[in-house]
């Protein structure tokens, strides 16, 4: 679990670091939650097989939560690390646990969710407090997508 989260980690911040357009305007990202409109915004990063959204908090600017929409993932759940289950865009899913080597005192959720006939979105939230992790579940089963990425 910790080699596949890795690679996608790494497959992020490469994208992040080649300089590729970010931009607060994200008609591709899924709809915010309203109670989350004024509070965050998104920061997009887009290669030709994947979109990258990142919701940035306005207060502070670091990160509350990601989603990366394509037509692959490269996280695998793992049943094993099932921790609870939810309702994003009116689908059920399932969050599970994960971890970053180094760094035990990060809550880490991830799931994955259906969008568009040909494509996946693989939500991930990483944060230092259950506080935290409670509202931004809450904010990402507000998200709407919509038809994501429909034509990829």
């Amino acid at each position: 679990m910790k080699t596949k989260f890795s690679l996608c980690l790494s497959l992020v911040a490469a994208f992040w670091a080649s300089g590729a357009n970010a931009q607060n305007a994200a008609p591709e990202c899924p709809n915010l939650p309203k109670e989350a409109a004024d509070s965050l915004s998104w920061q997009v990063l887009r290669t030709p097989d994947m979109l990258l959204c990142r919701a940035m908090r306005a207060d502070d600017g670091q990160e509350a939560f990601a989603v990366t929409i394509g037509r692959h993932s490269p996280f695998k759940p793992n049943s094993s690390l099932r921790d609870g289950e939810g309702l994003i865009d009116g689908q059920k899913t399932y969050w599970y646990r994960s971890e970053i080597a180094g760094r035990p005192n990060e809550l880490i959720r991830e799931t994955l969710v259906k969008v568009a006939p040909n494509n996946v979105a693989h939500v991930f939230i990483r944060t230092d407090s259950a506080e935290n992790l409670g509202r931004y579940k809450q904010m990402v089963q507000g998200l709407q997508f919509g038809t994501a990425l429909a034509g990829n």
